[in-house]
């Protein structure tokens, strides 16, 4: 866990860990108040990557700026991060979580930079004056506009997105503004639903010990059975979902 003076910070990891259903990761930024957290799979997904990009930037931003706290969304330099997000974004949906996270911030900002142009900013206090300018920008289609294609060379600098969702809150408000903006996080995935539907399944582990349980597969070789368990445990599946299996305990195992 983060230092203990950094009581947000880590109240932002629960939360985002308890929605994703195992534990979330965080990076602090060299000699300066701010954290990204994100799930451990995002390196996975860009290590796959034929650009080789391996950044942390795409997830919730927490940032404490002269004694205030700040958090955001943000989505930066990554190729194949930025094409999931642009195949699962849906406008409406971003549009609602703005309004729904209002009364958590005091003003609205989004920070964005196109292809071959610099980096843009729209910021108001006023919450209707902001989502009219959205409005404005999505008649040409926001997703497309902000997150085009990179521009020279393989490492997608130049995609930049941030919308921050709460500058005036406490901690008590914190998982309700990880749920209310939640969609924005699952849109990092290359499929919503499977998604949704592993952190279900490892919601529904929680209530018994997370021990790996592999020996209760059966037909497994020797070689399998007699290594140590290490790293991190995931839930998996006893009949697939694509078979029928459902999401509940008894469906479920460590592994």
């Amino acid at each position: 866990m983060i230092k203990s003076k950094d009581y947000i910070a880590n109240e932002i990891v629960r939360a985002v860990s308890e929605k994703l259903g195992r534990e979330a990761i965080y990076r602090k930024v060299n000699n300066r108040a701010e954290y990204f957290i994100l799930d451990l799979a995002f390196s996975y997904f860009q290590k796959a990557d034929r650009n080789r990009r391996n950044d942390y930037r795409s997830g919730y931003l927490y940032e404490r700026i002269r004694g205030k706290d700040h958090l955001h969304f943000v989505l930066a330099h990554t190729p194949i991060m930025s094409a999931f997000f642009k195949n699962n974004f849906d406008y409406e949906i971003f549009r609602k979580i703005i309004k729904n996270t209002a009364k958590y911030r005091n003003e609205n900002f989004l920070v964005l930079k196109k292809r071959n142009c610099k980096k843009a900013e729209i910021r108001t206090r006023n919450t209707k004056e902001f989502l009219l300018k959205l409005d404005g920008i999505e008649k040409v289609d926001l997703v497309k506009s902000v997150l085009s294609p990179p521009g020279k060379g393989r490492t997608g600098i130049g995609n930049i997105f941030g919308i921050t969702l709460a500058n005036d809150f406490s901690a008590k408000d914190i998982k309700k503004i990880i749920t209310k903006s939640w969609a924005l996080f699952l849109w990092l995935y290359p499929s919503k639903p499977i998604f949704q539907r592993n952190a279900s399944l490892n919601r529904s582990l929680q209530k018994i010990d997370k021990t790996c349980e592999i020996g209760k597969i059966t037909n497994l070789p020797d070689s399998i059975l007699n290594t140590s368990c290490s790293g991190q445990i995931e839930g998996a599946h006893i009949k697939p979902h694509k078979n029928g299996g459902s999401d509940k305990l008894a469906n479920g195992v460590w592994l």
